[in-house]
């Protein structure tokens, strides 16, 4: 089993041009950046995975900014979405990516290590949930991994972080089902999230999560207030070693 690189980036927020920026930051400039230094330090990698708020208002015009940053990007890659954008939208940009019962959604396997892509989006709001139909796709490709190892990226984590505001728009399990599925599985599961601009680790239903700060600007932490405050922090990147069962998440700040 030969020793596998996964890049990941979360949170971009693009806009189209002649729209406002985010907290009046450009986002592009910060995710070319990035690309760039990935292209030039890490074109062995074997996947370039972006969990999601890939776009600030869900725009058609905006994917196509996306598109355009990506078209000569040489690692292949794989789009996810976050409560800031539209399936339809991506879909009409993006046409090839997987859709299942109509959630952006797909599973693939790296050599032994099954890569599930998960869709969190909410019905409505900017909170996550998983519907009875994506429970049970999730529920059977975690079957067919077996003992396998796992890497399940999505955008909404689904712990609290001691963060008030975050923590109300996190991924929501009222039954507990994605709890108890996760619980039940005891061969190696890794949860790698976006959504809360910070690095975050931890462990939930017996599996290690990580959450990745965002390429546009990052959240304080702060345990107190109900008002989330950003500041011009340097744009983050994930580099992701994989061997066998081990995973090693590197959290990397573009200088």
């Amino acid at each position: 089993m030969s020793t596998h690189k996964l890049l990941w980036i979360t949170d971009l927020h693009l806009v189209e041009p002649g729209h406002p920026w985010p907290q009046q930051v450009d986002p592009l400039p910060r995710f070319h950046a990035v690309l760039n230094e990935l292209r030039d330090q890490h074109g062995d990698a074997d996947r370039l995975i972006l969990t999601g708020d890939l776009v600030q208002s869900g725009s058609v015009q905006s994917y196509q900014v996306l598109r355009d940053a990506l078209q000569d990007f040489p690692i292949p890659w794989r789009l996810l979405v976050g409560n800031h954008d539209k399936r339809d939208n991506l879909r009409e940009v993006f046409p090839r990516v997987p859709v299942t019962e109509g959630f952006l959604q797909s599973a693939e396997e790296l050599d032994g290590t099954h890569l599930i892509y998960l869709d969190t989006q909410a019905e409505a709001g900017h909170h996550g949930e998983l519907c009875p139909a994506r429970l049970a796709w999730l529920a059977a490709q975690l079957q067919r991994a077996g003992a396998s190892p796992v890497l399940i990226f999505m955008h909404h984590p689904p712990v609290a972080i001691g963060m008030p505001p975050l923590d109300r728009l996190r991924l929501r399990d009222p039954d507990k089902a994605l709890y108890q599925l996760l619980r039940a599985r005891t061969a190696p599961t890794q949860l790698l999230c976006g959504h809360l601009h910070r690095n975050v680790s931890g462990h939930w239903a017996g599996h290690p999560f990580t959450v990745l700060d965002s390429t546009h600007l990052p959240l304080r932490f702060d345990m107190v207030s109900d008002r989330l405050t950003r500041y011009p922090g340097a744009p983050t990147y994930g580099v992701i070693l994989l061997d066998g069962d081990s995973v090693v998440i590197n959290a990397v700040q573009q200088l």
